[in-house]
């Protein structure tokens, strides 16, 4: 897990330089490198819960009722931390979806109890206007449906999706919350470049802006708003500004999704493995060999609730013989996931063998617990 937060860490961080870096490029470039930060950060937990390769040992550890050992039963109390803020901003984020679907009724166009035009929805988007805009004149609403459509041409409803699960995924890493803030900056920016780009002056997109900031106030629908009130001041000094990049050709935009596909790869073959010495199960690397080894007992919760199944462990078999840095994949609870922890760091295998020398290698290994009834 450690070695995933540093990964993700420095995967983030050389978003944000790329990010700074392109500053005199397209908003639309800009966008596509947060964008792609955010979808790393997710490949490479990813590859963290697939892991590669691995030896796989099994073993049978079989209880008889009334015989089970005593156990202190605890609970890891980072994971739950986690799991809590996890839920919790996902709940918030499928609670909004439900929101936009009780609204959405298969209109492109609707007028509905917000205060500012708003893009919304997956599958199906709408563009929500606030009840007042029956009244505007032709100008500002064009500009309103122009910065709309632009959002629903561009994707940015998913490339949303794609920052609010990532933000749950790892709400309590700082640079995550940065780089998501900044692909919605972006995303906007990106859509006025569209809104000039269509032949809309800059000044009469920049006068909608105003006026529609002025009737602004908070929403809790998920979605693209035409104006927010931590990128308008920039927005308009951007929109007034000569000589600013307002489009990337697609070969360029290919071609950086490319690149930084590359880099996330490249981040996620790093691993403290080479640091360590700790190699992976395959060709030249031989498998190490339980020599001796012991079951581990039922916890008088587990044989009371009759609970059986399999805890599987991942851990690093040393060139001394003996299980190092052992994690839990997947537990079954009461007090199992413990007691085959505690059994398998007694465990004394052979190592390993790398052209017939001993080597730290990477291993999975799967503990079976299964209730025996007592004879009589």
């Amino acid at each position: 897990m450690i070695l995933l937060l540093l990964k993700v860490t420095l995967l983030l961080l050389l978003t944000l330089a790329a990010g700074a870096t392109l500053r005199r490029s397209s908003a639309a470039l800009r966008h596509l490198i947060y964008a792609c930060g955010l979808a790393g950060a997710l490949v490479l937990l990813v590859t963290l819960l697939t892991p590669s390769r691995a030896a796989v040992l099994h073993i049978n550890a079989l209880a008889v009722p009334g015989t089970a050992g005593t156990h202190r039963f605890t609970l890891p109390i980072l994971p739950w931390i986690w799991f809590a803020g996890f839920v919790f901003l996902i709940g918030r984020l499928a609670i909004g979806y439900g929101r936009v679907t009780m609204l959405v009724r298969g209109e492109e166009i609707a007028f509905a109890d917000v205060s500012v035009p708003i893009v919304t929805g997956l599958l199906r988007p709408v563009i929500l206007l606030p009840r007042a805009a029956e009244t505007w004149p032709a100008a500002r609403m064009e500009a309103a449906l122009r910065h709309e459509r632009a959002h629903i041409r561009r994707n940015d409803l998913w490339a949303l999706l794609l920052a609010h699960v990532t933000c749950a995924v790892y709400w309590f890493h700082p640079l995550v919350w940065m780089v998501a803030a900044q692909l919605r900056r972006e995303q906007e920016h990106a859509c006025d470049d569209a809104v000039i780009l269509s032949g809309l002056e800059p000044a009469s997109y920049a006068e909608a802006l105003v006026t529609a900031a002025q009737t602004l106030t908070s929403t809790r629908l998920i979605g693209c708003p035409m104006i927010t009130p931590k990128t308008f001041k920039s927005r308009i000094a951007r929109l007034l500004a000569d000589g600013m990049p307002r489009a990337s050709s697609s070969s360029t935009l290919r071609r950086a999704a490319i690149m930084f596909a590359g880099a996330v790869v490249t981040i996620g073959l790093l691993s403290g493995q080479d640091a360590d010495g700790v190699y992976k199960i395959g060709e030249g690397i031989t498998s190490p060999r339980v020599i001796y080894k012991v079951d581990p007992a039922y916890t008088d919760v587990a044989s009371a609730a009759k609970t059986a199944g399999t805890v599987t462990l991942q851990v690093v078999v040393g060139t001394d013989g003996m299980a190092h840095d052992i994690h839990v994949i997947s537990g079954i609870g009461s007090g199992l996931d413990e007691q085959a922890v505690k059994a398998i760091e007694q465990w004394r295998f052979d190592p390993a063998l790398k052209e017939g020398e001993p080597v730290k290698v990477r291993a999975m290994i799967e503990v079976n617990f299964r209730l025996k009834q007592l004879r009589v």
